[in-house]
């Protein structure tokens, strides 16, 4: 054989290896990734989207013209609840609220308002909280959002998320309102209509409406709050509010809506695949785009449409891997939680599954604030974030948990009149078992005081019972008294606040300290 023969063969080796190699290397990508889609389907998961979108809401039970009916009333409102919001349960130092209802006016960071002028401005909204009074009964909304996959997929003119935020504010002053007028069976109908819009919600299935419920449930909680210091509830009128609150189930919808992402996010990058022009548009959303008057030379057009085209054929099947993997984590996560809780715990065993896949706050940082397109996380860097997402669940959870609790207590209290010596004492009658607190897994805690009042609280974020301290961690500084602050030691069921801390509160406003 001759040399020339020999190099010409050498030549045609090389270059059916340079061709075969990526070919077989882009196989082996694919076939990993939906070798592992399959197991998880095998096991049951839902990993398409018609098996994500919730089923119909049956016409008589739809509640969703009734709420846009009342919307679209508030939308039209141009009394001062529609420039002035006022939230109850106020906190003015750690573990201590102002009883909004019972101030001489009304204040927010913006105003004050007389007792009067609120008074008329519900009175001109009447008719849109008799409508939110009506979904009391058909807590269910169908607003016939359009789930579509991929690109676009979430239609959210029809979530009415801005609406429902705007009707749970309305609804809280109102709750005020009725209680320093002394109505407390409105007072109890306008906050069970509130409860009900949280309800009514649960079926949504998206990050951003969870978020948007978990927020609606807050209003709720002060509101509730604000009632319990009121002499007048009556038995049912609280045992109503507790079934109302035990019925919402915030460990369930995030399910759903971690479930309905990793969806979402796969449909998206099977769309990116087949789409050049779509790839492009893409990060052209997610990067920040070239300099004004900066003009792109055909050598940077070609290393772009070269990493395009990595990323189609290699890149973006190990990052969908990554990103499917990554979710099942989030998934477990929170299935785990809804019936072991352990915040703590929980998350220390995600940090660690999600840094094994190499998904970390680095990674999804060096995504979300540099200009650097690292096609190799496209998708997966969206993971991260998404574990947040379960904190703020936890925390919903367990406010929802103290206001069942300390529902119980109230009407413990109005039976026996005064507060039982442990939680083990409201049951059966008041509760069907303890609750437990969902940062530790362990029952709530609480105590009886000397002087007739109760301790009630979470051992909050870090885990620890710091016997019921709701002062902020050491070497920790704010004037922002929540009572779920992430910060504090622990989280405690707020006790009214005397004359003297409000007098202080209003005097650190008017200071801006």
């Amino acid at each position: 054989m001759s040399h020339r023969r020999k190099i010409l063969i050498v030549v045609v080796v090389a270059l059916c290896t340079a061709i075969l190699v990526p070919v077989l290397r882009h196989y082996q990508l694919r076939a990993a990734t939906e070798a592992y889609i399959a197991e998880l389907k095998a096991k049951g998961e839902p990993m398409d989207l018609a098996q994500i979108i919730p089923p119909p809401v049956p016409p008589e039970q739809n509640s969703a013209d009734t709420f846009r009916s009342a919307a679209a009333l508030l939308d039209a409102d141009k009394s001062l609840l529609k420039t002035s919001y006022v939230s109850g349960m106020s906190m003015v130092a750690p573990g201590r609220a102002m009883i909004c209802w019972q101030q001489p006016d009304v204040r927010d960071s913006d105003a004050t308002n007389s007792w009067e002028d609120v008074t008329a401005a519900v009175a001109q909204n009447s008719k849109s909280f008799l409508l939110l009074q009506q979904i009391i009964d058909k807590p269910d909304f169908d607003f016939q959002i359009k789930y579509r996959p991929g690109i676009g997929g979430l239609n959210f003119t029809n979530l009415c998320l801005a609406e429902s935020k705007r009707a749970a504010q309305r609804l809280g002053v109102v709750v005020l309102c009725d209680l320093h007028c002394g109505d407390t069976d409105s007072a109890v109908k306008n906050l069970r209509a509130l409860l009900a819009l949280v309800k009514a919600m649960r079926d949504e299935r998206f990050v951003i409406s969870e978020l948007v419920r978990m927020a609606m449930a807050s209003i709720a909680l002060s509101g509730n709050w604000e009632l319990l210091q009121s002499p007048n509830p009556t038995d049912e009128q609280l045992a109503e509010l507790q079934r109302d609150w035990m019925d919402l189930d915030f460990m369930q919808g995030c399910e759903n809506a971690l479930a309905m992402e990793r969806v979402r996010e796969r449909s998206t990058a099977a769309e990116l695949r087949n789409s050049n022009s779509k790839l492009q548009d893409y990060f052209d959303t997610l990067f920040e785009s070239p300099k004004p008057g900066g003009k792109e030379s055909l050598f940077d057009r070609a290393k772009i449409e070269t990493k395009f085209f990595e990323w189609r054929y290699w890149w973006s099947y190990p990052d969908e891997l990554r990103l499917v993997k990554g979710c099942q984590v989030l998934l477990e996560t929170t299935r785990s939680a809804g019936t072991n809780y352990s915040l703590k715990t929980t998350l220390h065993e995600q940090e660690n599954k999600l840094q094994g896949l190499g998904i970390n706050a680095s990674s999804a940082g060096s995504m979300q604030f540099s200009n650097r397109t690292d096609l190799h996380s496209v998708m997966s860097s969206s993971v991260y974030p998404l574990s947040r997402f379960f904190v703020r669940v936890m925390r919903a959870e367990t406010a929802k948990q103290m206001t069942i609790t300390a529902i119980a207590l109230k009407r413990y209290q109005l039976k026996h009149g005064n507060y039982p010596p442990d939680l083990d004492s409201l049951v059966p009658e008041f509760i069907l078992k303890v609750p437990l607190d969902p940062m530790n897994g362990q029952p709530l805690c609480y105590r009886r005081n000397a002087d007739g009042t109760f301790l009630l609280y979470s051992v909050g974020e870090n885990g620890e019972d710091d016997g019921g301290d709701p002062s902020l961690s050491p070497n920790v500084e704010s004037s922002y008294f929540y009572w779920q602050n992430s910060r504090a030691l622990d989280w405690v069921w707020p006790q009214p606040a005397t004359a003297g801390e409000i007098q202080a509160y209003y005097d650190r406003q008017k200071s801006g300290k």
